[in-house]
């Protein structure tokens, strides 16, 4: 079992439908049992001697990104590479090609150049042939999601193992879901049992709330654990490093919005301003509770939601609305409970919400936002809306496609289901 970074034990976490109430102090009775996972390591060779090369189409299994590339979709396979669909016909999308590119999970389209991360480096790749993509240039070392460990290599993800620890009510790390340990990851045993042991994929692409690369005139941001980094594309076959600044700690989501990025970490929203793209200036911080958010913008508010069973550790599941009218100054609409919120989209007065499958609200009133329709049954993480007719959605299951040119009562046009 692969995951995306030493810290983000969120994906083996993320699959988890109730908050983690057994590692709570006021359950304590003696004692809770970790289970460990036990870091997978690789060496830079084994991924920098490879090229993306293009395969037969595969099942989608374990996917992350979506990205929409005019009538293609690119679907992440979470470490593995891009499934490519014809969606000519959404309601028959097309399978047409695999490109293996080992340890990818997020993306970005510049014209015919796909820029895409390859463990900690990035890679421009020429796909104007979706039959045959070619690797123009790499970035070594920029990306640091993925610890190195000694001589042992970059942690690429963890595996379960049999052992155990016993953590009395009078350590520290009694009440958390997870904790680090000097090599490895140990997760409550109260958990353990709740979730399958499937991914939660981190994110999807261009239009999705959880993307870690975002574009915005001629440049490239992306962003890792703690840090922004800006790419100046004037050179679209070879992206140059202007500049890297830390923002926080747990940075999950970058949404670009007019001359801004919006950027989600474990407890604020940072707000920078691109006057000078090559180097962004941190113009607001909107502080919340602990608790990794996606966030996206209108005109004049910003959407972020707040979710449980994460590697923030918090227990808050909730949307927020902010006024971002008079930025620099941020100020709370309103909060809104929820179930459990992933990702969320906005299109002209709706809003689309993933929580408890999906949930498509009238935002006209932001201080009184009206649910229009809910719907159950599937598991949804995040939600792009190509227009404010057609949306895809991506869950455990699979990806979807709806019409919703009825929000209140949406259809499903399509399905492209994962495969066991």
């Amino acid at each position: 079992m692969l995951v995306l970074r030493p810290l983000s034990i969120a994906v083996l976490l993320g699959a988890v439908a109730s908050p983690f109430s057994g590692c709570l102090r006021d359950r304590c009775e003696s004692a809770l049992t970790y289970v460990y996972y036990e870091p997978v390591y690789v060496q830079p060779q084994d991924f920098r001697d490879s090229r993306p090369v293009a395969e037969v189409p595969r099942p989608l299994k374990n996917p992350g990104k979506v990205y929409v590339m005019g009538k293609y979709l690119l679907i992440n396979e979470l470490k593995e590479g891009i499934h490519v669909f014809d969606n000519t016909h959404p309601d028959r999308p097309l399978p047409i090609a695999f490109w293996k590119i080992l340890g990818n999970v997020d993306m970005a389209m510049r014209g015919s150049y796909l820029y895409a991360d390859q463990y900690t480096d990035l890679l421009t790749i020429d796909v104007r042939d979706v039959q045959c993509p070619k690797l123009v240039s790499r970035v070594q070392t920029v990306f640091s999601l993925h610890g190195w460990v000694d001589n042992k290599g970059y942690i690429a993800g963890y595996r379960k193992t049999e052992k155990t620890e016993t953590i009395p009510c009078s350590d520290s790390r009694f009440d958390l879901p997870w904790f680090r340990g000097r090599d490895g990851v140990w997760v409550c045993g109260d958990v353990i049992g709740g979730f399958s042991g499937g991914l939660l994929p981190p994110a999807t692409g261009i239009a999705g709330s959880f993307a870690r690369f975002g574009q915005w005139g001629d440049y490239l941001y992306c962003i890792d654990r703690s840090r922004l980094h800006s790419f100046s594309l004037a050179d679209p076959l070879h992206p140059h490093k202007e500049h890297s600044q830390t923002v926080g700690w747990e940075i999950e989501t970058i949404f670009p919005w007019k001359n801004r990025l919006f950027i989600g970490s474990e407890d604020a929203v940072h707000i920078f301003r691109l006057d000078n793209p090559a180097m962004p200036n941190r113009e607001a911080v909107f502080s919340h509770a602990s608790g990794c958010d996606p966030v996206v913008c209108d005109e004049e508010h910003a959407y972020v939601t707040l979710h449980d069973g994460t590697s923030c550790n918090g227990r808050l599941n909730q949307l927020d609305v902010l006024d971002i009218r008079g930025l620099p100054r941020v100020s709370s609409v309103r909060t809104y409970p929820m179930k459990h919120p992933k990702g969320l989209a906005v299109k002209d007065n709706l809003l689309f919400l993933c929580d408890d499958g999906l949930k498509i609200l009238d935002k006209t009133q932001p201080q009184n936002v009206e649910l229009l329709s809910h719907v159950r049954g599937i598991d949804t993480y995040d939600v792009i809306a190509l227009s404010s007719k057609h949306i895809l959605v991506v869950g455990k299951s699979g990806l979807f496609q709806y019409d919703v040119s009825n929000p209140r009562a949406p259809s499903q046009i399509s399905g492209i289901p994962i495969v066991p």
